[in-house]
């Protein structure tokens, strides 16, 4: 298997509602068990699924649960990458601050090895890894 190489995946494509995203972690711990990933890394990165999950549907969708949110999780050999991707208003600036609405952000930071924001016409994706 070559450095990188994606192991497996899942993606999770579900409305843009805080209610939900227990359905979204339960389904990402179980699946992080199953690739026997380390309790203290599958808490942190619940923790940063969580955060950006819940930037994204309360600052790119202003809490309207009509639009959709789609969480990936990746297994590569040596990290678990996630991406967080909404189609609302998008992001305005860097996140570093709370003014810029960033402790969310912040916070990821503190956890992750790498994060990548893709800023789109319509929304953004986050990518986050961790090495494992």
């Amino acid at each position: 298997m070559k450095k990188g190489e994606i192991m497996s995946e899942i993606v999770l494509k579900v409305p843009a509602s805080l209610r939900l995203l227990s359905l979204v972690r339960s389904t990402i711990k179980n699946y992080l068990e199953i690739e026997k990933i380390d309790n203290s890394d599958i808490s942190k990165l619940l923790s940063v699924v969580d955060e950006l999950a819940t930037n994204a549907i309360e600052h790119g969708y202003n809490y309207d649960e009509n639009d959709t949110l789609i969480v990936k999780v990746i297994k590569e050999s040596t990290k678990i990458v996630i991406e967080v991707e909404d189609f609302g208003s998008g992001f305005q600036g860097e996140g570093n601050s709370k003014e810029e609405g960033g402790m969310g952000l912040n916070i990821v930071r503190k956890i992750v090895d790498g994060i990548d924001m893709v800023k789109k016409d319509k929304g953004l994706m986050i990518r986050v890894f961790k090495y494992i």
